[in-house]
């Protein structure tokens, strides 16, 4: 797929950002190059400047995060979409919840904050890390077969047997028919859905990657 005229023009911008971006990062956190990041940019069904901006508010929220619960790096996943925020895992208690709720909530840049955070079950009731992972594959096999959404835009967490959608795809019905395939989904008893089209300024016709 080939970048637009306007996409070349931002590249060396974009490069910029991104390059002193992850040279601030720790090493362990450096798993993507900075070339590899451009060209996570122009396949972005955002323009690329969105990107970018997603791809640093991803960074302080997650900052903010480890700075508030630092026991939750494992247990919570974090997600920005089009500088919205989304907070999925589980939790210990319901103080622990709105601490990082708190914290997402004080980073400036971000639009909103939407949150699944269930308090862990435990004893008997606790999950099932194995389950949850099958459950998780099963759900994205589900999406990609039955709808047009696609891999690389869409984050997918299961808690228990319920599953949380994340990501932005390239119109309504994607986020319909993906919900409906995670429905469909043999062990799954309910969705969460914050999927979500940018804003069509901001969209571009190409696949894109959600920041995880």
């Amino acid at each position: 797929m080939r970048p637009s005229p306007r996409d070349l023009v931002v590249l060396p911008l974009i490069g910029a950002i991104l390059m002193g971006a992850v040279s601030l990062a720790p090493a362990a956190a450096q798993a993507f190059t900075p070339y590899r990041l451009l060209v996570q940019a122009v396949q972005s069904p955002q323009r690329p400047l969105v990107y970018v901006q997603d791809r640093l508010l991803k960074m302080h929220l997650r900052k903010a995060l480890l700075l508030a619960q630092p026991e939750t790096a494992l247990s919570v996943s974090s997600y920005v979409a089009g500088a919205h925020a989304y907070l999925v895992g589980w939790v210990d208690d319901a103080a622990q919840r709105d601490s990082l709720e708190s914290a997402a909530r004080g980073v400036q840049g971000l639009l909103s904050v939407a949150i699944y955070l269930p308090v862990k079950p435990t004893g008997a009731d606790a999950p099932d890390s194995a389950s949850e992972l099958g459950l998780k594959a099963k759900v994205m096999a589900a999406i990609v077969a039955k709808s047009s959404a696609k891999k690389a835009n869409v984050a997918v967490d299961v808690l228990g047997s319920h599953a949380v959608l994340v990501g932005l795809v390239q119109s309504a019905a994607d986020v319909q028919s993906a919900v409906a395939a995670a429905s469909a989904t043999s062990g799954i008893t309910g969705v969460t859905n914050f999927l979500d089209v940018p804003l069509s300024e901001n969209t571009k016709p190409s696949r894109g990657l959600l920041q995880r």
